[in-house]
């Protein structure tokens, strides 16, 4: 499973928490806190899952079966 930003060590439960708690609501406003997905940013598309699902772990590959657009 898929459920963190490696290179920042939280987990997309901790992320979601802290863009909840700042009224965050894109991968780009976490980027630019310097808080998660600044570094290799292989979490970046399943953070914009995230967002759009609310869901904090997910398969690998799961951002390319998205039945939506995802753009952060």
């Amino acid at each position: 499973m898929v459920n963190r930003c490696i290179c920042h060590s939280k987990t997309f439960e901790e992320i979601k928490e802290y863009a909840e708690s700042k009224g965050i609501s894109k991968v780009s406003e976490l980027q630019a806190e310097d808080y998660c997905s600044n570094n290799c940013r292989m979490c970046e598309p399943y953070l914009t899952l995230m967002f759009k699902t609310g869901k904090t772990a997910f398969e690998p590959g799961a951002y390319l079966k998205a039945p939506f657009k995802l753009s952060s």
